[in-house]
């Protein structure tokens, strides 16, 4: 059985394997992975997801259709198993019978898993897009 850190490290890895040409946005590759977790900070999940959903965001929203599986996977299970991408995430999260315990619930681990990527993401230059 594997923890919660290699979870969150292997689905990281999937969505990298998933995006071989480094569309996360930014003018670095994995730029978007850095700007995420203040954005959630100062704004919060809801806000954060809702601005992905902009088209010219396309980096940000592979990295939280990335997130909305993650939280939906067998292993993880902080929302329904039926959310896949960044659209389901935001409407599962607004339902009114969801409540403010799954919300800080999904941020917390939407953080967590943000740490693993911001160091598992390589840039264009094929750097380390972390610290």
């Amino acid at each position: 059985m594997q923890n919660l850190n290699q979870i969150r490290a292997r689905h990281v890895m999937e969505l990298v394997k998933a995006h071989p040409d480094g569309t996360f946005g930014g003018v670095n590759g994995g730029e978007v992975v850095k700007k995420i977790p203040p954005r959630i900070m100062n704004n919060g999940l809801l806000a954060a997801l809702a601005y992905s959903l902009d088209e010219k965001n396309k980096g940000w929203k592979n990295v939280f259709d990335g997130i909305a599986q993650h939280l939906s996977s067998k292993e993880i299970m902080v929302v329904d198993r039926s959310v896949y991408d960044t659209r389901g995430l935001l409407s599962y999260l607004v339902k009114q019978n969801t409540s403010s315990i799954k919300l800080r619930e999904a941020t917390a681990e939407t953080m967590a898993w943000l740490d693993f990527a911001r160091r598992l993401i390589v840039n264009k230059n094929g750097e380390e897009d972390g610290e």
